[in-house]
């Protein structure tokens, strides 16, 4: 059984009341979960907060909910909208809607590790070169290689439509070559760079 149909089973089973196999989904979700919205929020204490809050929202309001097809996609949805209206109301901004607020991805240098070392030079440039992209474009490349989103997931995850998921990552690549050859490093070595850290990413 994959995990998709692992996770349907757990909340179909938790619709019945079963705590156990709401917290199997706990488990499993937890730490992809506050990855995730530890690049949104920046915080621990409140990463945490807003899951916890998430969790318990989610569990109180199962009856009303109902069966869901695809519960990883869709608590990853309600973890990202809680955690953008947690900062909405921090900073008092008017947004609409919670998925109109471009999310602010950055990228440490752990992140890249590259174990030879005769690349940490270029391992620095792609961290710097990534985080020099528009906020939507990190994001898309951040669930796509670093959390290994398909892009229909990606695009029901941030109601972002799938063709415009697929352009800001093909855009976001492209700039990151154009970034590092401006900074000296040859075409065919960026893009060869490129290829062996996102392939070791997924």
């Amino acid at each position: 059984m994959n995990i998709n149909d692992q996770l349907s089973d757990w909340w179909n089973e938790s619709l019945q009341g079963n705590i156990d196999s709401f917290g199997c989904i706990h488990c499993t979700l937890h730490a992809s979960l506050y990855h995730y919205l530890i690049k949104i929020l920046k915080d621990e204490d409140t990463c945490e907060d807003v899951l916890q809050d998430m969790f318990v929202k989610l569990w109180e309001r199962k009856e009303r909910l109902g069966p869901i097809s695809f519960v990883k996609v869709y608590f990853f949805r309600c973890a990202r909208s809680m955690a953008i209206n947690h900062l909405k109301n921090k900073h008092n901004q008017n947004v609409p809607l919670a998925e109109d607020m471009d999310v602010d991805v950055v990228f440490s240098h752990e992140e890249i590790l590259v174990k030879k070392e005769h690349n940490l030079q270029m391992s620095h440039m792609l961290t710097t070169a990534l985080n020099d992209l528009p906020k939507r474009q990190r994001e898309m490349i951040f669930l796509k290689y670093f959390d290994g989103w398909k892009y229909e997931e990606i695009a029901q995850v941030t109601g972002i439509n799938y063709q415009s998921v697929v352009n800001h990552v093909h855009r976001g690549i492209l700039q990151l070559r154009t970034n590092m050859v401006d900074n000296r490093f040859s075409r065919a070595g960026c893009m060869a760079f490129l290829f062996i850290i996102f392939t070791k990413l997924i």
